[in-house]
C-alpha cells in the first residue's frame, strides 16, 4: 500500500492553539496510513521503539512491537500510522471486522493504546476520524477517555526478592496465606512433592492448557475464543519467540507422579510478567492448585529480577490478595454505525437503572469478544446465538 495513495489517506483538520493575537495558530493535517504489521520496516521499529522509551505508559508487553508482528497472521491485523504533515507522531495496532475497528489480537490484547510520546493526545474518538467505522476497546492505556467507563488495572511489585514480597503479602492477607501454606502441605502430603516447572517446554503441556481452557469456557457459558483458530496459532507463535527473550512463558505444577495439576500461559519480556491464561485440574481444586501455581511465579519473578507481575484489568477476591491498584485503563466504544444490538447496548448502559447497565455492559464485552474470534459470518452466527442462550440462563 503507498503511503501516499489518496484511497487510503483519511485527512482530518486539526486544530491547534491560538497564539497570543487570539488566532489560532496553524498546524499541520493529519492523516493515517493502514500497512500490514509484516511491513513494518526497521526504521519505522527505530520511531516506534523512540516512542515506547519517552512514555511510561508503554512499557507493558503489550505495547512491544514484537507483540504486534507476532500477531501479524490475525485476520484483519493492520497497523494504523499516524501522521502530523510528513511526519510520524503515532501507531496504533487494530485488526477490521467488517466496520469495527479493535485492537489488535483482541479479545486477547488485555492493554492497548497509541504508541506514541507521552505528549500525544491522541485519542479512540480522533481515530475514528480518521479512520472510519466503529472503534471498540477494553482496556484502552493512557490519559481518561470521555465516555469511557474505568476500569482497575491490578498488578504486583515484585522487585526486592521472594522473601521481601511474601512480606508484603503476608502484610496484606496473613490469614490467606496461612491458608494457602495448608493447602500446599495437604497436596504433598496426598499427592507428593510438588513440582514446579517455572519455563515448561513440552508442547504436551500447550495442548493440555488449551484444551483445559476450552472445557473452563464450555462449563460457565462462556465464548470459546480459542474455537476459531487463530488465537490458539498466535500462543504457539509467541511461545516459539520466547526463547529469544520475548514471547510466551508456560509455567507449570505437576503432582509427584507426573500428573498436571495447573498451569499458566503468560506475557514475558523480562521485567513484567503478565499472567494470561491460567488453567487447574478440577478434580484437585480442593487444594488450589491454580492459586498455588501463581504463588510460585510471583515468588520465581522477583527472585529472577522482575519488577511487576501484572493481573490484567478487574478487580476479584484473589487479586486484591495478590496485587494492587496500579492505575486504570478504560473501556468504551466510539461511534460509528454498529449492528442494533450494540447501539442498543451503548444506550442501555448510558440510560438505564444499574441492573440493566450490567446487563449491558455484559452484553457489549460479549459482542465484544465474538466480533473479535469470528471471521465468517457463520461463525459469529453461531456465537452470538451460544451468547444469547447463555445470558438467558444465567
Amino acid at each position: 500500500m503507498n503511503a501516499r495513495d489518496p484511497d487510503f489517506i483519511i485527512a482530518m483538520p486539526a486544530s491547534g492553539p491560538k497564539n497570543q493575537g487570539g488566532e489560532e495558530a496553524t498546524r499541520a493535517q493529519m492523516n493515517v496510513e493502514l500497512i500490514g504489521p509484516e511491513e513494518l520496516t526497521p526504521d519505522l521499529e527505530q520511531i516506534w521503539t523512540r516512542f515506547r522509551r519517552s512514555n511510561a505508559a508503554l512499557s507493558h508487553p503489550y505495547f512491544d512491537i514484537r507483540f504486534t508482528q507476532a500477531a501479524s497472521a490475525v485476520p484483519g491485523a493492520q497497523v494504523a500510522i499516524v501522521y502530523e504533515g510528513e511526519s510520524i507522531c503515532g501507531f496504533f495496532p487494530v485488526q477490521r471486522r467488517r466496520g469495527l475497528y479493535q485492537p489488535l489480537a483482541a479479545p486477547m490484547s488485555d492493554y492497548h493504546g497509541v504508541i506514541a510520546p507521552s505528549r500525544s493526545k491522541i485519542c479512540p474518538q480522533q481515530l475514528v476520524e480518521l479512520l472510519g467505522g466503529t472503534l471498540s476497546a477494553g482496556a484502552w492505556s493512557g490519559a481518561p477517555v470521555p465516555g469511557f467507563v474505568p476500569r482497575e488495572r491490578m498488578a504486583a511489585r515484585v522487585g526486592g526478592g521472594a522473601e521481601a514480597l511474601q512480606r508484603r503479602l503476608d502484610q496484606k492477607n496473613r490469614k490467606f496465606w496461612k491458608n494457602m501454606a495448608r493447602k500446599a502441605r495437604r497436596l504433598e502430603e496426598e499427592l507428593g512433592p510438588a513440582r514446579f516447572n517455572w519455563n515448561d517446554d513440552d508442547p504436551a503441556v500447550f495442548d493440555w492448557l488449551i484444551s483445559a481452557k476450552r472445557a473452563q469456557y464450555a462449563r460457565t457459558r462462556r465464548h470459546d475464543i480459542f474455537s476459531c483458530g487463530w488465537t490458539v496459532d498466535l500462543l504457539a507463535e509467541l511461545k516459539s519467540r520466547h526463547a529469544d527473550g520475548y514471547g510466551l512463558r508456560i509455567a507449570s505444577l505437576r503432582a509427584a507422579s507426573g500428573e498436571l495439576l495447573a498451569a499458566e500461559a503468560s506475557l514475558d519480556d523480562g521485567r513484567t510478567l503478565h499472567l494470561w491464561f491460567p488453567v487447574y485440574a478440577p478434580a484437585y481444586r480442593r487444594f488450589g492448585p491454580g492459586m498455588y501455581l501463581t504463588w510460585l511465579q510471583m515468588l520465581r519473578a522477583a527472585d529472577d529480577g522482575y519488577a511487576e507481575v501484572d493481573f490484567g484489568c478487574g478487580a476479584g477476591d484473589y487479586k486484591s490478595t495478590l496485587a494492587d491498584v496500579a492505575g486504570y485503563a478504560w473501556e468504551g466504544t466510539v461511534a460509528g454505525e454498529g449492528a442494533t444490538v450494540r447501539a442498543l447496548a451503548r444506550l442501555i448502559n448510558r440510560k438505564g437503572p444499574a441492573p440493566l447497565r450490567r446487563f449491558g455492559t455484559s452484553l457489549k464485552r460479549r459482542l465484544d469478544i465474538i466480533n473479535a474470534c469470528e471471521v465468517t459470518p457463520a461463525g459469529w452466527m453461531t456465537g452470538a446465538a451460544a451468547a444469547a442462550w447463555a445470558m438467558v440462563r444465567s
